[in-house]
């Protein structure tokens, strides 16, 4: 282990440090985020128009339990009428999904644009954010059967 004053964040703090530098291929993933978040907006009335034509979920018709992404469909169409209160009721987590991946998308490339560090991540997850990702699919799984 190094000596802490040794470390790049300055005496007293952990050697290593929970940001990096910007790569090459995260201003290539940024971009690709960015034009298919953007795509994504741009198309609505094309996924209005698509939506209906959709088949019913085939594990709810089988089983008669909606599955872990029923109403998935249903939350994107409200939001994408504006209603997202109504897309949180349906689906909660696949409402903030959509929306962290439109939000992220047109923020990723202005953060990488910036040449700001990205956050380190560990790999793999920490045990306690696996267990909370586990449990938040569990909670929406229960959400959408309860609501239903």
């Amino acid at each position: 282990m190094t000596d802490p004053v040794d470390s790049p964040d300055g005496p007293g703090a952990p050697s290593v440090s929970r940001w990096r530098p910007l790569l090459r291929e995260d201003r290539q993933i940024a971009a690709l985020w960015g034009v298919l978040a953007v795509s994504s907006l741009l198309l609505r009335p094309l996924w209005l128009a698509l939506a209906p034509a959709l088949p019913p979920c085939p594990f709810r018709a089988l089983t008669g339990i909606p599955c872990l992404s029923c109403g998935t469909t249903r939350a994107a169409l409200a939001v994408l009428h504006g209603d997202v209160v109504n897309g949180l009721a349906i689906n909660p987590l696949a409402t903030l999904a959509g929306a962290g991946f439109i939000v992220g998308g047109l923020a990723a490339p202005m953060w990488t644009s910036l040449s700001l560090p990205l956050p380190r991540i560990a790999a793999p997850p920490p045990r306690a954010l696996r267990i909370a990702l586990v449990a938040a699919l569990l909670l929406d799984w229960a959400w959408v059967i309860a609501s239903q």
